[in-house]
């Protein structure tokens, strides 16, 4: 006992993100083998001389392997509710697995070590298991044992409640009982006459470490002995195999000591207690000594093993077996020639960028070598300052060109502009067909080939970085938007204030349901100014037309941006955002924002029309008192809960029911420590959980409060709970990811292996992703049950029940935040197309919308959150039986017209001024092909943003920002009379009123001066979309651009532009 222990080497698990707790720890006694278990169910083996892994297999699903013991035949793995046996190579021999193995904790070998073990647990019966067949023999009296230690006279059995009891190892008949501990046991060990014990004492309702190890000697009656001191809180205890009366004690801090049980009881000479310390970040959960006595192990809760020894070699055991070693193939000699391929030499898988794969920015022509000048040149050349000439020898050919490299198609990332291609088609030059094919060769790359997406996730394709727009001197017309999208589906531009809602904007495009009450409430009268479910039905309405175009939602970011609300939740975009800015929380509060505000627009109490279609049974759709309807949004959107508080004092309860919208992810915390609970996970460690899990916890939470009691009548601590009542067609989540550790569960557990359990196999690896495809939700009573489905899964069966209480939800669409290196983040959104309107010829339905940018994906890339530049932030499921829960038929479908024969005017100086217009009477009421002829005029709320080259030339950064003031409609008869000739009040600065184009003049926009009709712009808007719903036909001069400021599609076939009709071809850009 002279010599000192210390650390001698260290080892942790080969994955760290997904490391697991060691629950359990042993050395073999046969060969030089370190067995650990942890608490997933996986056993890896390691050589005890520099701890290098041997073996590793998964024993359990997802339980705790709570004890290893090992003999001559293999290694024996307990976990809670099942029994297995294996080699040391990992082949399974056995697996008890039935109703007599639940929640079992323990387990040792009787008097034939080789041929039997004896199993307990939280169990009424001990069992005896014949090693051999693997079968339970017999079962003997014995429950709550937690610890169970054999001695060749006697077994001894810690129980729960602190007692200990020795049975014959023969009969296993109860010979002798003593109460060690008033709580339960930690440990316990028997060496010769002396029994030693740790565990918990019940102090006033709580356990508490015993700073003591009793002794006992157990000769012939038990007798207590003087206790062993420890302060620090014993929890493990295990006798010297070699030293009878030494023992090790170690303490969950890592604090351990060797002491002389002789010296300490029975006042014999010897040397003190020894004193160690096992430096670990987290606590000690495990340990065991070798049978040679050399070398002590121990395991900690971050999945480090260590070792300590008292010797710089030492041994595990005293004549150790040989290992069975794999067997080594060697590989064959390649031969390396001069026409040998590359091919022949192999190279590792790889899951990074290579070294050799060079950013494009840095890989650069460096032109051909120069030519090599003759003898007779160089020796006559005259150098005047720094130029050298020379007299032409003559030896050279005339009129020879320098060699230049051939250039092949360049894969473009920026289009060029439209007048440039049309420059090229029209002049036949050859770059103009080189463009063409180059063109043709990128689109066909960018939209039909699925198989371009990295599966390693780690590498960002070009489609996802953030897209913008090009000006040149022709304006943003000549920005070619059909380079980034050929599908059908309209994209959504760039260089808008706020335009980071676009991704959220096409998710909301295409829910249907939320389409169709847009739709609807345009068609109503609306009094509102700035009304967002005004202006997304407007752009509802343009997407449906847009045919693959693109489109701008600048009329709805305007009312948007007028909202004191969105300002006061800091929801604006800054002008210039930083790489630190969270798009990812921005966009979760902008959707719980827009839900909120639409659930307030289309909210008509008492008058909302019953969307969801009840059952005789239950109803979703009444509040609690039976009268009040909720709203569409509401219908559609809201999770209906019941909000409990009950007061921890009196146990009174007070309700009310809620709609939330959105549901808010919550993850779990990391634990700390508590006494021996082997389940507390330390820092840095995560549990697994599915995402069903934690959408269940999140949907059912129960958190402390303080508020007023209305028995009590003062304030007190309370119980506030959320229980789910009722069940929306639309299921809408934000992730909240806001740390490494949270975003751990998107990307490690992105796609992670699945094993399956069986004999003689060591795993089968599967699939599946974390986030799931489908999900199914279902009411009982209180209770709320959530589980993850595949699309062919028989599960699905239990949850076909009551449409309300029971629902399948299908996955539609995913926002996603997206940040490359420190570039500045942006929105995309990944969109599962409905089948209705799915393109045909089309792999996948679904379509990613990077703002103007519109391919079609693979699913395998939606559900991939592998790498650090793609972050989930809105995930977003539908019922997938949505159609047969909602009745289209209860929304108002028909169109109210009186806003085109109405006088509305907000100016308070307009008095009784003739009006320039005579409005349309009931009996002019336009229908398809009706003309008319429509003029606008703008004004300018900013100047265009240029910046002057090195070589003196102007280039358009962005330009400046027009806004409606004027709109001019005349009918289209030989009266040619206007009927709409209305002045657009703006509340935004104007920069220039451009009256020598427009007219406009400063006060004609104001309501307090003007003396024109002056209207807000959605009624204006509302007039021109009436007009190109009814089928009127537009005529007009530069038509196309008004109507991009304006902000509105209309078909080509209702639009007569001039200046198509008086075009010179000779004339183009």
């Amino acid at each position: 006992m002279d010599n000192s222990w210390s650390e001698i080497r260290r080892v942790c698990d080969n994955d760290p993100p997904t490391a697991s707790p060691i629950s359990a720890i042993t050395l073999d006694p046969h060969q030089e083998l370190v067995w650990v278990g942890n608490d997933r169910g996986r056993v890896v083996s390691y050589y005890a001389n520099g701890l290098q892994r041997y073996t590793s297999f998964k024993t359990h699903i997802d339980q705790q392997v709570r004890q290893l013991l090992v003999n001559d035949r293999g290694v024996i793995s307990l976990g809670q509710n099942s029994l297995q046996m294996r080699s040391r190579r990992g082949l399974v021999k056995w697996t008890i697995n039935n109703e007599d193995t639940q929640n079992l904790r323990c387990m040792t070998t009787t008097t034939l070590p080789n041929s039997e073990i004896l199993v307990a647990g939280q169990q009424d019966n001990m069992l005896v298991v014949n090693v051999g067949r693997g079968t339970i023999t017999r079962k003997v009296e014995g429950a709550n044992i937690v610890v169970m230690r054999k001695s060749p006279r006697l077994i001894c059995c810690g129980s729960m409640s602190g007692e200990v009891m020795l049975r014959d190892p023969r009969t296993l008949r109860a010979e002798q009982r003593v109460q060690a501990h008033t709580g339960t046991l930690s440990d316990l060990d028997v060496s010769g006459n002396l029994l030693l014990t740790c565990g918990f004492s019940q102090r006033q309702g709580t356990l508490i470490i015993d700073p003591l190890v009793k002794v006992y000697d157990i000769r012939m009656s038990i007798r207590s002995l003087a206790p062993i001191p420890f302060p620090a809180g014993p929890t493990f205890l295990k006798m010297h195999p070699k030293l009878s009366t030494t023992v090790f004690i170690t303490s969950q801090s890592g604090q351990y000591q060797m002491c002389d049980v002789g010296s300490v009881t029975l006042g014999a000479g010897g040397s003190g207690p020894q004193f160690y310390q096992c430096h670990t970040a987290s606590y000690i959960t495990a340990m065991d000594v070798s049978s040679s006595g050399e070398t002590l192990v121990m395991g900690d809760a971050a999945s480090w093993v260590f070792q300590f020894a008292d010797r710089e070699e030492p041994s595990v055991n005293a004549y150790s077996a040989p290992l069975e070693m794999p067997e080594t193939q060697s590989m064959p000699n390649v031969f390396i020639e001069e026409e040998s391929p590359l091919s022949l030499i192999g190279l590792p898988y790889y899951s990074e960028p290579l070294l050799s794969a060079w950013p494009a920015n840095l890989v650069y022509d460096v032109g051909t070598p120069p030519p090599h000048l003759e003898l007779d040149v160089t020796q006559q050349i005259k150098m005047i300052d720094f130029v050298g000439y020379a007299p032409n020898p003559g030896t050279r050919l005339r009129n020879q060109i320098a060699l230049r490299k051939k250039k092949g198609k360049s894969m473009n990332e920026i289009p060029k502009f439209r007048s440039e291609q049309a420059r090229e088609m029209l002049l036949g030059s050859r770059r103009g067909k080189e463009l063409h094919e180059e063109t043709d060769s990128i689109s066909s790359l960018d939209e039909d080939d699925l198989e371009q997406w990295d599966e390693t996730g780690t590498a960002m394709p070009k489609f996802y970085r953030r897209v913008e727009i090009q000006y040149s001197r022709f304006g943003v017309d000549d920005f070619d938007f059909g380079f980034y999208n050929k599908t059908i589906y309209g994209g959504l531009e760039t260089h808008i204030t706020n335009s980071y809602c676009n991704a959220l904007l096409q998710v909301l495009y295409f829910t249907l349901l939320l389409r169709h009450i847009t739709k609807s409430h345009i068609g109503q009268p609306c009094s509102k100014g700035n009304c967002l479910c005004c202006e997304l039905g407007f752009l509802f309405r343009m997407l449906d037309d847009s045919k693959g175009q693109n489109c701008q939602a600048s009329n709805f970011l305007k009312a948007f941006s007028t909202i004191p609300q969105a300002a006061a939740l800091d929801l604006f975009e800054p002008d210039a955002p930083e790489p630190s800015l969270s798009h990812s929380r921005l966009i979760q509060n902008f959707t719980r924002f827009i839900l909120e505000q639409l659930h307030q627009e289309t909210n008509i109490s008492k008058a909302n029309p019953k969307l969801l279609r009840s059952t005789e049974e239950h109803t979703m759709i009444n509040d609690e008192d039976g009268d009040d309807v909720p709203s569409l949004i509401q219908q559609l959107f809201g999770l209906k809960t019941a909000s409990v508080s009950q007061c921890s004092q009196c146990g009174n309860e007070a309700s009310r029911v809620t709609y939330p919208f959105v549901v808010d992810l919550v993850y779990p915390k990391k634990a700390t420590p508590t006494g021996n609970q082997n389940k507390q996970y330390s820092d840095g460690i995560i549990p697994r959980k599915s995402f069903s899990d934690i959408l269940h916890a999140s949907l059912r939470r129960e958190t402390p409060t303080k508020a007023f009691c209305t028995k009590c009548q003062q304030s007190q601590p309370m119980v506030a709970r959320k229980i789910l009542r009722g069940l929306p067609p639309v299921l809408t989540i934000n992730s909240g990811v806001t740390s490494n550790e949270q975003a751990v569960f998107w990307r490690q557990y992105g796609e992670i292996p699945e094993f399956d359990i069986t004999d003689g196999d060591t795993g089968v690896t599967t699939g599946n992703t974390w986030l799931p495809k489908r999900l199914g939700l279902k009411l009982n009573q209180d209770e709320l049950i959530v589980k993850e489905l595949d699309c062919d899964s028989l599960a699905q069966e239990e949850f076909a029940g009551d449409r309300n209480e029971c629902g399948i939800y299908e996955l539609t669409s995913v926002v996603s935040q997206i940040q490359y290196e420190k570039e500045i983040p942006h929105l995309v959104s990944h969109i599962r197309v409905p089948d209705s309107e799915l393109a045909n010829g089309r792999k996948s339905p679904w379509y990613l919308f990077n703002d103007f940018l519109v391919k079609n994906v693979s699913e395998q890339e939606v559900m991939s959150f592998k790498s650090t530049w793609k972050i989930p932030a809105v995930v977003q499921y539908t019922r997938i039986n949505w159609s047969e829960l909602v009745d289209l038929d209860s929304l108002p479908s028909e169109v109210d017209k009186s806003i085109l024969f109405n006088d509305i005017s907000i100016s308070k100086n307009r008095g009784d001024i003739p009006t320039s217009y005579k409005i349309l009477s009931y009996d002019e009421l336009p229908g398809p092909g009706t003309l008319v002829a429509i003029d606008a005029e703008f004004v300018a709320l900013n100047q265009e943003e240029t910046e002057i080259r090195s070589d003196g030339t102007k280039s358009m950064i962005r330009p400046s920002r027009l806004s409606l003031a004027r709109v001019s409609v005349l009918r289209g008869d030989n009266t040619a009379v206007p009927f709409i000739d209305d002045y657009i009040a703006t509340s935004e600065p104007v920069v220039d009123y451009l009256t020598e184009f427009s007219g406009i003049e400063a006060g004609d926009l104001d309501p307090a001066t003007s003396k024109h009709t002056l209207v807000p712009l959605k009624v204006a808007y509302k007039k021109l979309r009436l007009l190109v719903d009814m089928g009127c036909v537009f005529v007009g001069h530069g038509l196309k651009k008004d109507f991009r400021i304006i902000n509105i599609l209309v078909p080509p076939e209702q639009v007569i532009d001039t200046v198509d009709i008086y075009h010179i071809r000779n004339r183009q850009r």
